[in-house]
């Protein structure tokens, strides 16, 4: 889970960017649901991308195009969701209407336990003037209003920010988690992948070395 300040670090970061549509909100549409939110929002970087490109899923785009991206889901309420990574290859914004993970999440009593975030938000009722905008941005309907004035759900919380981008009193805030809170985030994809297989049970050590081979021989093969 990533706050609009720490996606932006991840953008800049990338030379080789590109975008594609959202492929929940694109579901959802295609049965008779899903949202007006915008569709094509999906980043995707370096090698990830570039497969993007070479399968025509999504169109190459630069950084101040990526950053204003960002920017438009930041005001749309959408949730900025990195790869399970610390060098993410694609950042997705979800809406909790549309994107099979929050809709899921949400349902659980405690969502934010579920996530990945350094942060929570943190409510100060005093300043607040119970205008609701936060309640409205909120994807895991974490706040709430009581006696006209904010109060948070922190079990509810995953870090994402949006309610605290728009609050006109400033009274929400990003507060960093202990050490202690935060969950391990995998160095990359290939830490993430390995650990995932382990947890299901699937990544044997000759199942390592047989992936190993197999993606050296795709290399070998792949196109130039």
């Amino acid at each position: 889970m990533l706050p609009y300040e720490r996606a932006e670090e991840v953008v800049r970061s990338h030379r080789r960017i590109a975008v594609a549509p959202c492929i929940c909100r694109r579901e959802q549409r295609m049965v008779g649901h899903g949202c007006d939110k915008p569709l094509e929002t999906c980043l995707v970087f370096g090698g990830a991308a570039d497969f993007y490109l070479t399968n025509g899923l999504g169109r190459a785009i630069g950084q101040q195009e990526a950053l204003a991206i960002l920017k438009q889901a930041d005001e749309a309420g959408l949730v900025l969701q990195p790869g399970n990574s610390k060098q993410p290859l694609n950042i997705c914004a979800c809406c909790g209407c549309c994107c099979g993970v929050l809709r899921s999440m949400k349902r659980h009593p405690a969502p934010g336990s579920l996530f990945a975030s350094p942060f929570v938000a943190a409510a100060d009722p005093a300043t607040c003037q119970g205008c609701g905008t936060c309640l409205d941005r909120c994807q895991m309907e974490a706040l709430r209003l009581v006696d006209d004035r904010v109060a948070l759900d922190a079990d509810r919380c995953i870090g994402c920010g949006l309610c605290v981008s728009t609050c006109p009193t400033g009274s929400l805030r990003l507060m960093r988690k202990p050490e202690s809170a935060q969950p391990h985030v995998p160095r990359d994809v290939v830490e993430s992948a390995i650990r995932l297989g382990r947890a299901r049970g699937k990544m044997t050590i000759a199942g390592m070395i047989g992936m190993l081979v197999r993606s050296g021989v795709d290399r070998l093969l792949a196109p130039r």
